[in-house]
């Protein structure tokens, strides 16, 4: 499971970017609202949003839970200190709304617990002085499954292809990527390279599940 998450600050525009990973198959793209206003996001929207239904591809929106509602988004990413809550989004945004949280320590998975999230987002996997790593999503993998919280993992946050495989490997379901591909020049053929890569393991998942 490949996720995008679009990046304001590449040389193409965030409505290119988007338009050029569901040409090449991507199916669930994730809005960072950073440098960017509510209108702008709006006017973005509205651009992408019927091309995503054609795709069958996934919207969501990181933290802004009221313009998620308003524009009729599929869901939300709720960051670490973002002041959001699952609990409100879930309320807000109704019982079809695809909520993923971010998380970092076990702590913060075990606090999911009752909650009525879809998936985990283990962050940052590199590009801080603290990341986790592959030993910490390791080890967030394995106390998910020793608790047996079943939901879908990804790890974000600095992701290469180079990393596909040992995060894979480690336990998560799918990795979400920026940079990676926001910044090649050809967006479109790096994001095949990535679904090509991730599809190995969904493979084997779907064997393993029916054996």
């Amino acid at each position: 499971m490949l996720q995008y998450i679009t990046d304001s600050n590449s040389k193409r525009s965030v409505e290119d970017q988007i338009k050029e990973v569901l040409a090449a198959g991507g199916n669930w793209i994730t809005i960072d609202p950073a440098g960017m206003t509510d209108d702008q996001i709006k006017a973005l929207v509205d651009k992408i949003m019927p091309l995503c239904l054609e795709k069958e591809a996934f919207l969501l929106i990181k933290d802004n839970v009221a313009l998620a509602k308003e524009m009729n988004i599929g869901g939300v990413v709720l960051s670490k200190g973002s002041g959001e809550f699952p609990s409100h989004a879930r309320m807000t945004l109704g019982a079809a709304a695809v909520i993923g949280v971010e998380v970092y320590t076990v702590d913060d998975i075990a606090a999911l617990k009752g909650l009525d999230v879809d998936y985990v987002v283990m962050t940052p996997y590199k590009g801080t002085a603290d990341a986790l790593d592959i030993d910490g999503i390791k080890n967030l993998c394995s106390y998910m499954e020793e608790k047996e919280l079943e939901l879908p993992r990804v790890a974000a946050g600095g992701v290469a292809y180079d990393d596909i495989a040992p995060l894979m490997e480690a336990g998560c379901n799918g990795v979400a990527m920026s940079e990676a591909i926001a910044d090649a020049s050809d967006i479109a053929g790096e994001t095949k390279k990535a679904i090509s890569l991730l599809k190995k393991y969904e493979k084997e998942e779907e064997a393993a599940i029916n054996d």
